[in-house]
């Protein structure tokens, strides 16, 4: 076993008992639309919001592919809380890939003492492809903050959130405390899927903002953030993957009652149930496979930019976006197949709410409609034919 994969055995052995606990109660959450606080406290608690940051900063210092293992691993268990740490630990990727220096450290300073980061990007309306209407004004008090954004996963849970508004014509993204005056969070997401992500609306009226406050945004610094942020929904998909193939272990176990018509004298002894959970196993082994692959070259492009190499870090961060675009179109199908192909191990029992084995479906399919997988096939598919760039970042909006 190499170094890297004892490492990453050590990380999820350490932080098993935490997700076993979050997870606990994960079905009841789902049926009753309990959002997660506790829960997120209690990762927080347990350091994992912190588990990429340097030991200096109280972290573990895990790299890419175990920090997506271990987010692999908790989705497993509840993939709401997966997707909703998603903003956090890609803020903790871009500052740790950023300068060194004061402001580098103040905010990995925020992170170590426990801070949880949220988003607040996106709109809903007529905006233009790439533009935004929050924006960023001077009065005679000084610089003030206002729009409103939807989409804001993980934010409800969240100490600060960085908002993507505009400033003299200008895009800026800028970090507020989510306790500000003026700062309000609405719990409207309505989604069938990934229902306690915290992902709805955010409003902004007359946010007080320092300049300190504003974080730079430097286009021509190589990033594989686009990727990242991907990757964390694959990692969550993933872990739907193996809850899927453990729910049917479970179920089928369980059960003594079996059909007239059936090849075994229970569930469990039927080749044909057999077959079923054996093609759930391969579902999630294939998902979990593109997984490791996919974020392997992310530690090969967080080294080349750490080592501020950029004729490396370039080909490391085009291996990446290539890597990640396929392994959605691995991971996605095969995880959407196996929350299907789950009630062909059973009867109408499967279909008890006390089970909410449809939450897989709807959960993974609330995933999978983030990028829609038909524009990652063109761009990789264009990509091989005409050289095209696979890509990293996108905005929506009205053309």
């Amino acid at each position: 076993m190499t170094a890297s994969a004892t490492a990453r055995r050590d990380l999820v052995a350490r932080y098993a008992p935490v997700f076993d606990e979050v997870g606990r109660d994960a079905v009841a959450r789902e049926r009753e639309r309990r959002l997660p606080y506790e829960e997120v406290a209690a990762l927080r608690d347990a350091g994992f919001t912190r588990v990429t940051l340097p030991p200096r900063f109280g972290g573990d210092g895990a790299t890419p592919s175990e920090l997506f293992e271990l987010l692999a691993e908790l989705a497993r268990r509840d993939p709401n809380l997966t997707q909703l740490l998603r903003s956090h630990f890609s803020f903790a990727d871009r500052i740790l890939h950023s300068p060194p220096g004061s402001r580098r450290d103040r905010l990995l300073g925020m992170l170590a003492d426990g801070s949880i980061h949220g988003n607040a990007t996106f709109e809903r309306g007529p905006a233009t492809v790439g533009s935004v209407t929050t924006v960023i004004t001077r009065d005679a008090h000084g610089l003030r903050l206002d729009g409103r954004k939807f989409y804001s996963t993980g934010t409800l849970f969240a100490d600060l959130v960085s908002v993507l508004a505009e400033r003299d014509g200008e895009q800026v993204s800028v970090l507020v405390r989510t306790d500000a005056v003026g700062l309000e969070r609405v719990d409207d997401w309505s989604g069938f899927g990934q229902r306690m992500t915290g992902s709805g609306t955010t409003v902004f009226s007359d946010v007080r903002i320092d300049e300190d406050d504003l974080l730079p945004r430097d286009p021509d610094r190589l990033s594989h953030g686009g990727s990242f942020v991907q990757l964390v929904l694959l990692a969550a998909a993933a872990g739907i993957g193996r809850a899927v193939r453990d729910d049917a272990v479970a179920y089928v176990g369980a059960r003594t009652r079996g059909f007239s018509h059936a090849s075994g004298a229970t569930p469990r002894e039927d080749p044909l149930v057999q077959e079923v959970v054996g093609d759930l196993a391969a579902l999630a082994f294939a998902a979990d496979a593109a997984l490791t692959a996919a974020s392997a070259t992310l530690d090969a492009s967080s080294t080349a930019i750490t080592a501020d190499d950029d004729e490396r870090a370039r080909a490391a961060i085009g291996d990446v976006g290539r890597a990640v675009t396929a392994a959605q179109l691995v991971i996605l199908p095969a995880v959407l197949q196996a929350a299907t192909n789950l009630f062909e191990v059973g009867g109408a029992s499967a279909l008890d709410q006390d089970r909410a084995l449809d939450r897989h479906w709807r959960n993974a399919r609330t995933l999978a409609s983030h990028n829609p997988a038909r524009y990652k096939a063109r761009d990789l598919g264009a990509h091989l034919l005409t050289g095209a760039p696979v890509a990293s970042w996108w905005s929506v909006g009205e053309a």
